[in-house]
């Protein structure tokens, strides 16, 4: 098949069009002219002045950011090339000092007087901008001068962001060996994650224990680096910002509170005993006595079936058509150079979709595998596409979507996909694809809030101080032990499953995200089963193309839904465990 790698050329020519270079210096230009004209006078300007600054504002952070968007898709590409290193470091150094230029703004409209506030937020030519002004007030307490903020921003080229693509090029250039069907092979940390899922038992546990030795070999830097990025937070988030807890700046940027994301834990801790119940059929089925971790992603059947990525395309656009042609359509778009699918050495392991500008095409990264986990990672993926895509019908401003709300489109679409495997499943199949879905289940909801819990254990530890990789190692299996109890067994190996995992690095307290948008899917697609697709699409594809104009209570409160109400949590975990009902009859 044609087409399975990008086509960067939908952004750039190359690495060295000269564009990359004019549209960072016209972005400095305008930004230099956007100071000139506007600082320290953004207050005094009526509504409709105020629209025409704003507009320019984010036009030109979003011209700023698209050259360097370019360099860090290129660079994920292959994270061994030096040139493509540099590329990005410079261009980065440039997107630091136009962001520099702009920080007043951000500031004067975090601080905008109250009558001044008040007389934009009722302006109907400013109801974009809306919600923006409000979020942007609540970080009034916590911002600093200008100078300050610049001084963080560019400390942060040589620190954080250096420290967090360090453990990206480290995991990206990692080659294990390892015997497979009888032959020796050097593979990638998403080739050998991929042998986890096979029903050969020694090759998984063989799988399981060479990669968490290649980042126990690696102890002494992956612990540097962590203690570095989680010091460097602490310090600005405490200590200079003064935010009240850790996890403050990501609720408040998600539109949720620390008793949000609270709930979510009391819920997931509360049903347990669901996925535990879970693992110990699934051993009893597989006739394993000393079910262990690498045992979770286990097939029922000795299939190992293979899904080539034509035949993973045709599923997932046919699970998309279910619901909407329009849908389909937009997903299909992107088998147009914008999926980049095959694992090689060098590449970003893992998978993501990359759209944060509504007047650029969104990119999607996987490393196919030809599993089934594959084809829904496909989903997930195109899922986020679709989302992005809608939402481009919103101005700069509200293109994006909050944290709490960024998996909702990925996960649904999974649903999807799962409805089409088992409309044609046999009974051995169905039993099959409903384990598959319980993994998901403990993958999405319940292993992503253990990740949080971990990260929050971990920050907290780093505030008293250097953490040895074995105190990382030790909340780690303290978080394994609260989730899967003595249903699943942890192997020497799982204690550094923590150095493991990026997001703890790139996104802070990112993974309750998952669990949240598994529970609200859960709740969608009973509303879509119940309503039909005639109904329901229309709904759903509005609830997507609203980006970021409002609260997510606002936009799920169009939709019927309030998280405030426990009921909400506990009719996801209801689902659960009627599959789990359903994989109990079957089995």
């Amino acid at each position: 098949m044609d087409n399975l790698t990008w086509n960067l050329k939908l952004l750039y020519q190359s690495l060295s069009d000269p564009k990359l270079k004019t549209d960072l210096e016209t972005a400095q230009t305008r930004a230099s002219a956007f100071a000139t004209a506007y600082k320290g006078k953004l207050s005094s300007l009526s509504p409709s002045a105020a629209v025409v600054a704003l507009d320019e504002l984010f036009s030109i952070s979003k011209l700023a950011n698209r050259p360097v968007w370019y360099s860090r898709l290129s660079f994920d590409l292959n994270t061994a090339d030096l040139e493509r290193k540099a590329l990005l470091d410079a261009l980065r150094g440039i997107q630091a000092k136009i962001s520099n230029t702009l920080t007043f703004a951000w500031l004067e409209l975090s601080h905008l007087p109250e009558h001044v506030y008040q007389a934009w937020s009722a302006a109907p030519e400013l109801s974009d901008y809306a919600y923006f002004l409000s979020e942007s007030r609540k970080t009034m307490p916590y911002t600093r001068s200008e100078l300050e903020e610049n001084i963080l921003r560019q400390k942060n080229l040589t620190g954080v962001q250096a420290w967090v693509q360090l453990y990206g090029e480290i995991c990206s250039n990692i080659k294990i060996p390892l015997t497979v069907d009888g032959e020796t092979q050097h593979l990638t940390l998403d080739q050998v994650r991929a042998l986890r899922t096979r029903a050969d038992r020694n090759l998984r546990r063989d799988a399981t224990t060479a990669l968490f030795t290649a980042f126990e070999e690696r102890e002494h830097i992956l612990t540097y680096i962590f203690n570095t990025v989680y010091q460097d937070y602490k310090q600005e988030t405490l200590e200079l910002r003064g935010y009240p807890h850790l996890l403050e700046p990501t609720v408040m940027n998600d539109g949720i509170t620390r008793a949000d994301v609270q709930m979510l834990f009391d819920a997931t801790s509360n049903n347990v005993g669901v996925i535990q119940e879970f693992f110990m059929l699934k051993a009893k089925l597989l006739g394993i006595a000393d079910f262990s971790s690498f045992d979770v992603l286990a097939p029922l059947e000795d299939a190992d079936e293979k899904f080539e990525f034509v035949k993973g395309q045709q599923l997932v656009l046919e699970a998309f058509s279910r619901l909407d042609d329009g849908l389909k359509d937009l997903a299909a778009d992107f088998f147009n150079g914008r999926i980049d699918v095959l694992p090689r050495g060098g590449k970003r392991g893992g998978a993501y979709c990359w759209g944060t500008n509504p007047n650029d095409p969104a990119f999607i990264l996987l490393n196919y595998n030809e599993r089934i986990d594959d084809v829904f990672t496909l989903a997930h993926e195109l899922g986020h596409g679709v989302h992005h895509e809608l939402s481009r019908i919103q101005k700069p401003v509200n293109s994006g979507h909050t944290t709490s709300l960024a998996e909702t489109a990925s996960t649904f679409a999974e649903m999807l996909l799962a409805d089409v495997l088992l409309e044609t499943a046999t009974p051995t199949q169905k039993r099959e694809i409903l384990a598959g879905l319980l993994e998901k289940a403990a993958s999405t909801l319940f292993r992503q809030v253990q990740i949080t819990q971990w990260e929050l254990k971990a920050h907290e530890a780093r505030g008293q101080g250097v953490v040895s990789s074995a105190k990382y190692s030790e909340i780690w299996l303290e978080t394994f032990k609260d989730i899967y109890g003595d249903s699943v067994a942890p192997t020497k190996g799982d204690a550094w499953a923590w150095a493991s995992i990026p997001h703890t690095l790139n996104y802070r307290f990112y993974c309750y995200s998952y669990a949240f948008g598994m529970l609200l899917v859960l709740a969608l697609y009973q509303q879509y089963k119940l309503e039909g697709a005639a109904t329901f699409a229309p709904k759903y594809k509005r609830f997507l193309a609203s980006g970021n104009k409002a609260s997510p209570a606002v936009l799920l409160a169009e939709l019927g839904i309030n998280t405030k109400d426990p009921a909400f949590w506990e009719s996801g975990f209801a689902v659960v465990k009627n599959w789990l009902e359903e994989l109990k009859n079957l089995a």
